[in-house]
């Protein structure tokens, strides 16, 4: 037959474990309770109640401007969410500053606040009191700010309020506005515009000396300059080497002739006028060529006219050219006064090659004068742009510290405007702070240490009361309460769960009374009448009263029948054991209605076992079916037509502790009665054994039975020794199942789950 293992414990605690300490300590909690409230109530009556009037403040924004500092900030305290709004802090700091409140105190006066106080009260204790009692805290808004002040007196909580109010715009303005802001802002735009003029002046003086307007203007010209006269010097170098092949092919034609020297004039002769056709071809060549360089001088001057002032270096440098090329023309002029006709023309001479050379040599002469000028007018070009570079830098540096000095000088104008404004200002009327509610009427309140301490006294009572009940549930008291802990903390299997019920509810006897049948108790030729209450004898009308154990009974009885089934234990008779953990488990009641179950069955016999009652008339059936011994009922069982007889339950007693005769039916008798308990003709037996104990010869015989059923008190079974006696049981290879008896709810079904 297959045995159950005991599992190990297994410990949660739930929402049920909860409601059912509730429940079933709820008079101790209750009366903890009421006392905790009880004292809270005597505490609330009992003090002293204060005063509170409330102030709130809109802050939109904060200017802040001081006088060390010329620049202004604006700060909104929606601008900085959380714990690091600065511009809330602030405000906040300022209205708790200990300043604030000796203005206060000044103004109320310290004997008003200090009433009680005898002689001369130092500022600090009348600013302590004004502190203790004052609460700033930020509102649901982020700008909003709630004043709160308290104090036994109504009319002294609302006029510190007020005077708190109006004090903390004089000191916000002080803070955040210096009032000598206007003074020396004043001052530093005056110093500030005298140095901007002299920037200036500076500015005027370097493009004056420089002739530079704009920099870029005048990097430009150069640029644009120097790539023009790149271009005719390369057309002059072009010319000049072309000039340079056409003298060497007429060298060649004279044959290497030296060149004619010209006549020459006494320093002393005074030049004459000549004719045009005695001028000299070379003099005519370079006449030719200065005024060509004249030409290109002056056009050269107009251009620089248009992009650099007057004064400037290469303007200067083109009319020193321009005059000694003119110095030179006038020369030649006054030497050969022809040379001013314009059709002056000098033709080549065939059939004078050394002319033709000497013509050449001179158009030479002035296309190499040309180059120089080229040549010398780019290196001008270059070094005006270094000088260029170098005032143009000087400039920028002094242009960027006019516009820095010109950008502080429009600043400390706004400022100084912002200080006159300032300096004029009502604290009571500045824009970016709003008394949202004047301070209001005062409310009774108590102080934050009463309210602890009435809320501690409240809920101390009922904390304590479920903490004595919890700690008494699940550190001092052992026994097991609901079946629940059976099943799902201990892991043990539990058949039935039988309730407690009250005497008035328990019903009658388990038997109807049949007096032709010799009763339990009775010698052998006495009858004992069993008796009512009163003393009245029974009738049968009332002793067929219903049982309360019946309907228990019958659902052990099936699921005892499914479990054989399933088991497949088919043999007669079958032995189950009923014992329990303590005395007055109610052992023998379920034993004895376990048996009425099972002889109601068509044709089945059974035979109840009293192995635990010392007194038979202890014993339920008492009074309803004859008593045997165990070897009797044995014999009687052999007998024929004993399966024929209408009687099915038989009860024999042979308790296994010592009776009054001194007999006792141990562990042996039984192995030695197996083999007549086997060979009988009874269907089931059911022992009615003594409970489980360290003596105890259950824990021996327990092991001979089929099914074993563990009564467990619900009054009086503590859960370590159930895991001893389980566990005892279990090593002796027995089939144990539990019975939980007498369960108390202490509380509505519906809400503990039925546990």
């Amino acid at each position: 037959m297959q045995k159950n293992q005991s599992n190990a414990s297994a410990g949660s605690l739930g929402v049920q474990d909860v409601l059912f300490v509730f429940f079933k300590h709820k008079w101790l909690i209750l009366i903890l309770s009421f006392l905790g409230f009880g004292s809270a109530a005597a505490v609330y009556f009992a003090q002293a109640p204060l005063f509170q009037s409330q102030a709130k403040l809109l802050v939109r924004y904060v200017i802040e401007r001081s006088a060390v500092d010329p620049y202004q900030a604006q700060a909104s305290p929606g601008a900085s969410v959380g714990a690091g709004n600065h511009v809330i802090g602030t405000e906040m700091e300022i209205l708790n500053s200990a300043d604030l409140a000796i203005e206060v105190a000044e103004a109320i006066g310290p004997d008003r606040l200090l009433p009680k106080a005898n002689g001369n009260i130092p500022p600090s204790a009348a600013v302590g009191v004004i502190l203790s009692n004052l609460q700033v805290i930020p509102g649901l808004s982020t700008n909003v700010l709630h004043v709160h002040y308290k104090n036994e007196d109504p009319e002294l909580a609302k006029e510190v309020l007020r005077e708190l109010v109006d004090r903390y715009f004089n000191k916000h303005l002080e803070i955040h506005r210096s009032a000598a802001a206007f003074d020396i802002v004043s001052k530093q735009a005056e110093e500030l515009r005298e140095r901007l003029e002299k920037t200036e002046a500076e500015l005027n003086m370097l493009r004056t000396e420089s002739g530079i307007v704009s920099m870029t203007d005048a990097t430009e010209a150069l640029s644009s300059q120097r790539a023009r006269t790149r271009e005719d010097l390369m057309r002059a170098r072009a010319e000049l080497a072309e000039q340079q092949a056409s003298i060497q092919s007429l060298e060649k034609a004279v044959g290497g002739a030296q060149e004619a020297k010209l006549p020459t004039r006494p320093e002393n002769e005074k030049p004459s006028l000549k004719p045009v056709h005695q001028v000299p071809p070379q003099v005519i060549t370079e006449y030719r060529a200065v005024m060509e360089l004249i030409a290109f001088l002056q056009k050269r001057e107009l251009e620089l006219r248009i992009k650099f002032k007057t004064g400037n270096r290469l303007l200067v440098q083109n009319q020193q050219q321009i005059a000694n090329y003119e110095g030179r023309r006038q020369a030649l002029l006054e030497e050969y006064p022809a040379l001013s006709k314009e059709a002056v023309v000098i033709a080549a001479d065939p059939k004078d090659p050394r002319r033709n050379l000497d013509m050449e040599k001179a158009r030479l002469a002035a296309i190499t004068a040309k180059v120089q000028v080229f040549e010398e007018h780019l290196k001008e070009i270059s070094a005006q742009f270094s000088q260029q570079y170098a005032i143009g830098a000087a400039i920028d540096a002094v242009e960027r510290r006019r516009q820095m000095e010109e950008t502080e000088y429009r600043t400390l104008e706004v400022n100084l405007k912002n200080a006159r404004v300032d300096q004029t200002l009502d604290p009571s009327r500045m824009p970016n702070i709003t008394v949202v509610q004047q301070p209001t009427e005062p409310i009774k309140i108590y102080d934050t240490l009463t309210k602890k301490i009435i809320l501690g006294l409240a809920a101390g009572g009922l904390a304590l009361g479920l903490g004595i009940a919890f700690l008494i549930e699940f550190v001092f008291n052992r026994k097991i309460d609901r079946p629940i802990e059976i099943q799902a903390r201990l892991q043990l299997p539990l058949l039935l769960s039988i309730p407690f019920i009250r005497k008035s509810e328990r019903g009658g006897l388990l038997l109807g009374r049949n007096l032709d049948s010799p009763r339990i108790g009775m010698d052998q030729d006495e009858w004992i009448q069993p008796l009512g209450p009163n003393g009245f004898e029974l009738s049968a009308t009332s002793a067929k009263m219903e049982h309360f154990i019946l309907p228990y009974s019958e659902t052990i009885r099936d699921r005892i029948i499914f479990n054989f089934e399933v088991n497949n234990v088919i043999h007669k008779p079958k032995l189950v054991a009923v014992t329990g953990m303590s005395e007055g488990a109610g052992t023998s009641t379920i034993a004895a209605g376990l048996a009425k179950s099972f002889s109601e069955i068509n044709g089945v016999k059974v035979l109840l076992v009293d192995l635990s009652s010392l007194h038979p008339q202890e014993n339920p059936l008492f009074g309803e079916i004859p008593r045997h011994s165990l070897p009797n009922a044995l014999k009687l069982a052999k007998d024929a037509g004993f399966r024929e007889q209408t009687q099915n339950l038989y009860y024999a007693n042979a308790p296994s502790r010592r009776d009054d005769s001194g007999s006792t039916f141990t562990p042996l008798h039984l192995h030695q009665m197996m083999p007549m308990l086997h060979a009988s003709e009874y269907d089931y037996i059911i022992f009615d054994m003594p409970p489980v104990d360290q003596t105890s010869r259950t824990l021996t015989m327990a092991g001979l039975m089929d099914k074993v059923l563990l009564v467990l008190d619900a009054e009086n079974t503590s859960r370590d020794g159930l895991k001893w006696g389980y566990s005892e049981l279990t090593k002796g290879r027995a089939d144990v199942s539990c019975i939980f008896n007498k369960t108390r709810t202490h509380g509505p079904d519906w809400l503990l789950g039925g546990n």
